[in-house]
């Protein structure tokens, strides 16, 4: 049996990241994958946890199935984009047709040395890191592999010290910008398009998904992609049963700005300080909420 260096019961640290102590992964597992075998045709969904990857699931399946819209209809999306770090060893994942879709929280150092090597498709969607912890404050209080937390004071102060599953938020999305020209990678913003209602003016996702449509190599009819659009808006993608492992955390993700509603004063004074020690420099806009 392999020790662990353990955060709490709950995570182990294993090269500067905290993984699950209850998942099926051990630190020998998690290096295992970097000789993972990659296809050029694989398209990875990357994001730090809690930071929209059921929502991206949804659009990328709406893409690569546009030809057969009732396949996408029917479809689980996390079967059919399965985490490579709970399922690189099931051979049935490793031999699925191509496209291959994977999801992963993993940091760049981490992945199967193929998806730099070959080139791969990486979408990667980053949200702003107040709402992250709140998202995530609330997901480790109702999921059993995560301790739950004592306080939102203690959950606070341990997301900023990168105590928390996957460790740091800022340390995730700065070595995947910095790692931009290495890799093939389109970032997406969770907020900036996320139609919290249907009738938003403000949101874009038709724009991204339109982006990201490109940036596959899709060229979609606009019916096709009115399709997508509708069947990715936050109202039904609640509606959708085959979105049946989202949780109540689903529907608190569907906001910008929850974090107000649980930051203190000094708690978010101390929140930007650390956000501009470490992200000095960064080259995307954080939007922190959005006006109804």
């Amino acid at each position: 049996m392999e020790s662990l260096d353990l955060v709490n019961p709950y995570l182990f640290r294993h090269k500067r990241r905290n993984f699950l102590t209850g998942g099926n992964m051990l630190p020998s597992d998690i290096d295992a994958l970097l000789d993972f075998e990659i296809r050029p045709t694989d398209i990875f969904i990357i994001t730090y946890p809690k930071s929209g990857t059921a929502w991206m699931q949804q659009i990328l399946v709406g893409i690569m199935d546009a030809a057969h819209p009732e396949r996408a209809e029917d479809a689980d999306n996390r079967a059919r984009v399965p985490f490579i770090e709970e399922r690189a060893k099931d051979d049935p994942c490793r031999e699925r047709p191509d496209p291959r879709f994977f999801g992963t929280h993993l940091p760049p150092d981490m992945l199967p040395l193929g998806v730099r090597e070959k080139q791969v498709k990486i979408v990667y969607v980053w949200r702003n890191p107040k709402d992250v912890l709140v998202s995530l404050y609330h997901f480790a209080q109702s999921w059993v592999f995560l301790e739950t937390p004592r306080s939102f004071e203690d959950f606070f102060q341990q997301f900023l010290d990168g105590d928390v599953y996957m460790g740091s938020w800022f340390d995730h999305l700065r070595e995947y910008i910095s790692a931009r020209d290495q890799l093939n990678i389109h970032f997406v913003n969770y907020e900036s398009i996320f139609q919290l209602r249907d009738n938003r003016k403000d949101s874009d996702l038709k724009g991204e998904v339109l982006k990201i449509c490109a940036f596959l190599g899709r060229d979609l009819t606009d019916e096709a992609i009115d399709h997508i659009v509708e069947k990715s808006t936050f109202t039904n993608m609640k509606r959708n049963p085959k979105q049946a492992h989202l949780s109540v955390c689903f529907v608190c993700a569907g906001t910008a700005g929850e974090w107000k509603n649980f930051f203190t004063v000094a708690q978010n004074e101390q929140f930007d300080r650390l956000f501009q020690e470490k992200m000095t420099g960064f080259p995307l806009t954080c939007v922190w909420e959005i006006q109804p």
